[in-house]
């Protein structure tokens, strides 16, 4: 197993509420359950309107892989993982490309992936995750920040 310290995304296109409860429940508690950099412990940002989360730890690459995002969709939606369409759009915030990654089923665009920094071929470093990901935020600070 190789692991990648990064950012990654996700944005609620259709799922109900107990259906991201579940997503987000799932993605809550991967990485490692200890480790000497807090840095390296899940954590995450939840977008005001709850429809949107980016997280960060020390994942492993193959929990966090298109695959491993269709299992776990299939099993919220108790359908079969092989049911579950995929499409990759990569979108560049300030440096890198990041694979933004959306999943569909029947015609329904269900949810969005984004994975900071990884364009599909190299893992980006954590502080090149970092910036991709603040470069998102403030592309989108609009929607992220609470309004005072």
């Amino acid at each position: 197993m190789t692991a990648w310290h990064g950012y990654f995304g996700i944005e609620n296109l259709a799922l109900n509420a107990t259906q991201r409860s579940l997503l987000v429940g799932a993605l809550r508690v991967l990485g490692p359950v200890s480790d000497g950099s807090p840095a390296r412990l899940n954590h995450w940002r939840v977008r005001p309107d709850n429809q949107a989360v980016i997280f960060e730890a020390l994942f492993e690459e193959e929990n966090i892989s298109v695959d491993a995002f269709k299992v776990r969709l299939g099993t919220i939606f108790g359908v079969a993982p092989g049911t579950i369409n995929h499409a990759v759009l990569r979108v560049t915030w300030r440096h890198l490309e990041s694979a933004g990654v959306t999943f569909s089923r029947a015609g329904t665009d269900y949810l969005r992936l984004v994975l900071f920094g990884y364009d599909g071929s190299r893992w980006p470093s954590w502080k090149e995750s970092g910036i991709e990901a603040r470069a998102y935020l403030a592309a989108n600070a609009a929607a992220w920040e609470v309004a005072e």
